[in-house]
């Protein structure tokens, strides 16, 4: 018999009202997916508004501008992302908000995970293994692959 992996224990901060969560489907789907990015222990999620994501933006990394998902290796590790963006994309993308707002969750426990996408082949294997993880939760998005 295969070894289980131990469960993620996910800290979850909720601070927006774009999206009506679920916090228990959330809670569960955000550790599924951070073990199948291959982390373990614990993580932090917090799912803010626009103007929070952009205060830590420019407070921890000197861009002061809106971004959809900020990923910080910290211990525990720490993921934030926007609910406001996630509607607005998802509209665009014509997905449901939830599952932009998790293909934002992935993007950020990948990162953390060690995926990098500042080079075009590492981008696209990292988007890669993102479409891996949200079919594995049953998401479909559609998001075309980086060039």
């Amino acid at each position: 018999m295969a070894a289980r992996s131990p469960a993620v224990k996910v800290a979850l901060l909720v601070r927006q009202d774009s999206i009506l969560l679920d916090r228990r489907r959330f809670r569960r789907e955000t550790a599924e997916a951070a073990k199948l990015a291959g982390l373990t222990g614990e993580v932090s999620v917090a799912v803010l508004d626009d103007a929070e994501v952009r205060e830590l933006n420019r407070r921890y990394l000197g861009h002061d501008h809106e971004t959809d998902v900020l990923a910080f290796p910290l211990d525990p590790p720490e993921v934030a992302v926007s609910a406001e963006r996630a509607v607005a994309e998802a509209a665009k993308r014509k997905v449901e908000p939830l599952a932009e707002l998790m293909l934002y969750v992935v993007h950020g426990l990948l990162h953390i995970a060690g995926h990098d996408d500042h080079e075009p082949a590492a981008a696209r294997r990292m988007h890669e293994a993102s479409l891996k993880v949200l079919r594995s939760l049953g998401y479909r998005n559609k998001i075309a692959a980086p060039r």
